[in-house]
């Protein structure tokens, strides 16, 4: 897991609130990617954001909103998306309300967990 302290600053009301504001702050970046919200009915589980270039590996990105206590929470589908496509570069970009950052975290880290409800480290 890795902490991103000064891409974003919230608070943020919502996930879609979160999401807005960094796909506001990648689009500033000159790294050639585009970004494209995907979330959709037709494949359960599939992350928010795919993120792809002519010369970079694309990306999926989940973007989780955590509560007071700093548990996030996960729909059933999406830790089995996680590990039937564990070929594919996804990363959870989770909002971190007690501290007011981004906590960035595998895919791996959440099939282990082996619940819905995951407690963001302090």
């Amino acid at each position: 897991m890795n902490i991103l302290k000064e891409l974003v600053n919230g608070p943020f009301r919502d996930e879609q609130q979160f999401k807005t504001a960094v796909l506001k702050e990648w689009r500033k970046t000159k790294d050639n990617f585009s970004h494209f919200c995907i979330e959709n009915s037709v494949v359960y589980g599939m992350p928010d954001v795919l993120s792809m270039s002519s010369h970079q590996p694309s990306y999926f990105t989940e973007f989780k909103i955590s509560d007071k206590r700093g548990v996030i929470k996960f729909r059933k589908t999406q830790p089995l998306f996680y590990k039937r496509h564990a070929h594919l570069n996804i990363a959870i970009y989770a909002w971190d309300r007690r501290n007011n950052w981004i906590v960035v975290i595998e895919p791996s880290t959440i099939i282990k967990n082996k619940s819905l409800l995951f407690k963001l480290p302090d």
